[in-house]
């Protein structure tokens, strides 16, 4: 029996599926198989994943269920204890069974290994790591509350929770995975970090606004399901209106990407209105949260964002003015060019904040991986910030 599976459900993929499977041939653990679920394909799926000839890849069909469905049907179909998954526009890095099965053999006890990995371009060439391990290092109950630090193809786990958890849950179209890491948490299943990059997560060219108002009601969904389940902590429960505060905070970034300045209004008004520790910081913690997004490769346009995010302030957020937002951008720009090493953008940023906003020069922080970066030759830029 094989060490690991691979789940990998595709549909109308057939032509991105060779890239993901051949990311798992070409893992330097070779202890595997594949079953690949396809759910419901008009394409010829088929014929390209039997054109390969591999014994470890086992071809099955299903009428259209949707992601967590066709998760589920591969788990069924399963011959190893080990459950990893692999979407089929998704990809392995070489070394990511041979690290995560590693791990999990020399710690018995863990139930799910959770890696970084790297937001790739449509070629699946890196762009940037994401670090969540940075942000959330310990993924206790807490931690997937107010996030989702993973994607899917970046996790290992044990079959048996999955089975303790009840598999995926086929009604939910979004964050159906989060609402699984979330649930097995709740029910004590101990996961920890591998913490280096184990997958490419590639980036679409995608309609961000709609994707906005279906992941926001994706999260509400799963949050309406886990704030009813019983035996919850005090201090668990008393995360409940952060939570939802985070996905419509969330659900509002998404709309900004996506050019939607009215549902990104309406969005960060209910997030600002349920946690208005949001409005607190300098800058405030919502606007750089927003900003972080509006950086990251998630959002495709950083100037439709910005334009999107000053039309559409809500009230609360009236006195954010035009030149503060962009100034807050550019100086969470500097910092997360500081994080990845690339020295020579960070004191454009700077630079670009403190014109629109001279308040940055008493920031420290940025002063800092300045001169770090202009000294970069002689003083290696550290790349935590």
């Amino acid at each position: 029996m094989p060490e690991v599976t691979i789940v990998l459900p595709t549909y109308n993929r057939a032509d991105m599926i060779l890239d993901a499977i051949r990311s798992v041939q070409a893992q330097t653990f070779q202890d595997w198989e594949i079953v690949v679920v396809d759910d419901g394909s008009t394409d010829n799926t088929e014929e390209v994943v039997l054109s390969l000839h591999d014994s470890r890849i086992h071809y099955v069909y299903q009428e259209n269920k949707g992601l967590a469905g066709a998760r589920n049907t591969g788990i069924r179909h399963a011959h190893s204890e080990l459950i990893t998954f692999l979407d089929s526009d998704d990809a392995f890095l070489p070394q990511k069974l041979e690290w995560q099965v590693g791990l999990m053999k020399s710690r018995p006890g863990l139930g799910l290994v959770a890696g970084d990995f790297f937001f790739a371009d449509p070629h699946l060439t890196p762009l940037s790591e994401a670090r969540s391990w940075q942000s959330y290092p310990n993924l206790t109950l807490k931690d997937w509350i107010l996030g989702c630090p993973v994607i899917v193809c970046a996790v290992i786990v044990q079959r048996a929770w999955l089975e303790k958890a009840g598999g995926f849950d086929e009604t939910m179209r979004y964050v159906e995975d989060w609402d699984l890491w979330l649930r097995l948490a709740y029910l004590g299943c101990p996961m920890d970090w591998l913490p280096r990059p184990v997958a490419l997560y590639r980036i679409h060219g995608q309609n961000m606004a709609k994707q906005a108002v279906l992941m926001k009601q994706g999260m509400l969904r799963m949050f309406d399901k886990f704030f009813t389940l019983p035996d919850l902590p005090k201090d668990i429960q008393s995360l409940k209106e952060q939570a939802y505060a985070h996905a419509y905070l969330n659900g509002a970034a998404r709309a900004f990407a996506g050019g939607d300045a009215e549902e990104g209004r309406n969005s960060l008004e209910m997030a600002l209105k349920l946690d208005p520790f949001l409005l607190s910081g300098e800058p405030p913690q919502a606007l750089s949260s927003l900003a972080s997004f509006a950086n990251s490769p998630q959002c495709h346009s950083p100037s439709v964002f910005l334009n999107s995010l000053i039309l559409g302030l809500p009230s609360q957020a009236q006195k954010w003015k035009p030149r503060f937002i962009r100034a807050v951008f550019h100086a969470v720009a500097a910092f997360e060019k500081a994080r990845q090493g690339k020295r020579s953008q960070v004191p454009v940023h700077a630079l670009k904040a403190v014109l629109l906003d001279p308040s940055w020069l008493k920031n420290r922080g940025l002063l800092s991986i300045v001169i770090k970066s202009l000294l970069s030759p002689f003083f290696p830029l550290k790349e935590s910030v």
